[in-house]
């Protein structure tokens, strides 16, 4: 088969071989001509001392270091995340937007608070509504129908997480974010894919630290998720309240463990900080949780402020809803928590 063909395109190519050689010879003498020049241009530079004249190709650009990376379908998220926040207490990031010192050292415990007196001498007492967020009709119930000094606590896996900070703040609450925390019985009992593990290395903590700080703008501090193994770890726990202190928050325990390292590392640290006195929802019944919000009163007498959490249950709602109406009589003073917690060096200015 192969004898076929070869003598099919013999006579073609011996009939074309003059014009062939013709044409070979000319892309030498080209080629030769080409490389010439190329020498001269080079050898004749050095030689001359003129700089050698290169093409430089740009190469494809990046993100700016000090911008974070983040992906396009994001943008908008995060975007969202922030709103209704001070742009001079944000920091931009991959995990949304963090609080931060402004450059004037305001600080978001501050700034975000409600409007309090602080001439008023009366004892003060501080409700705490938590896990707001994830139940829709209940937040917005606890929203509606609270005093406005009673500060809600939002879940950090809620949806829709900035929409309800905003309608806090337009209903005049102050807010803030509960920080998933590993409890002793982990993981039966389990915060959540955010939280903070005794077993995690000190970064590893701090990014999930820093996934709930970015999930919205406008909170004045944090609280802890369950946590009574995190909180009495003292070693794993410096470095979250570190970056709590370093961004301007503040930072509510409810006393999730018998042996907290809370009060010692927020005193070393200067960290505005409290701690709840009592569970308003550890007697569910009307009964149970007036006698809680009654036992608050001679605390407050004798601290100058006190301080209790409950979950956003229907009836303890309508409690607090009656009892406050009662402080005014009692010389008492319902104030959010902004106004009851302060560094070791405020203490004066904060509890008179």
């Amino acid at each position: 088969m192969f004898g076929d063909r070869d003598r099919a395109i013999g006579p073609t190519q011996r009939s074309s071989g003059r014009l062939t050689a013709v044409r070979l010879g000319g892309v030498i003498a080209f080629v030769v001509a080409v490389a010439g020049l190329a020498y001269w241009l080079v050898v004749g530079a050095k030689m001359s001392g003129s700089p050698v004249t290169s093409v430089e190709l740009a190469l494809p650009s990046g993100p700016s270091p000090a911008s974070p990376a983040v992906p396009g379908g994001r943008a908008a998220e995060l975007d969202k995340a922030a709103q209704g926040g001070d742009p001079a207490l944000i920091e931009r990031s991959a995990s949304g937007p963090l609080p931060m010192v402004a450059d004037d050292g305001r600080q978001a415990w501050q700034v975000y608070a409600k409007p309090f007196d602080r001439s008023d001498r009366r004892p003060r007492i501080a409700i705490v509504v938590t896990g707001l967020g994830l139940a829709t009709a209940e937040t917005q119930v606890a929203i509606d129908r609270l005093p406005a000094a009673v500060t809600l606590a939002f879940n950090p896996y809620a949806r829709d997480l900035p929409d309800w900070l905003q309608k806090a703040r337009g209903a005049q609450h102050e807010s803030i974010l509960a920080v998933p925390m590993e409890p002793v019985d982990y993981p039966r009992e389990d915060p959540g894919p955010q939280t903070l593990l005794t077993a995690l290395s000190p970064r590893q903590n701090l990014d999930r630290l820093e996934w709930t700080l970015g999930r919205a703008a406008g909170y004045v501090g944090l609280t802890n998720l369950m946590g009574s193994r995190f909180v009495a770890a003292p070693t794993e726990l410096r470095p979250i309240l570190e970056v709590i202190k370093g961004r301007g928050l503040l930072f509510l325990e409810t006393r999730a463990a018998n042996q907290s390292a809370v009060a010692a590392l927020a005193q070393e640290l200067a960290l505005p900080q409290a701690v709840n006195d009592r569970d308003l929802d550890s007697n569910l019944s009307p009964a149970g949780i007036d006698q809680t919000l009654a036992e608050l009163e001679p605390i407050a007498r004798r601290k100058n402020a006190a301080i209790a959490t409950g979950l956003a249950y229907p009836l303890t709602i309508d409690r607090i809803v009656a009892w406050a109406g009662s402080l005014e009589g009692k010389g008492l003073v319902l104030a959010p928590l902004s106004a009851v917690v302060a560094t070791p060096g405020e203490a004066k200015e904060a509890r008179p």
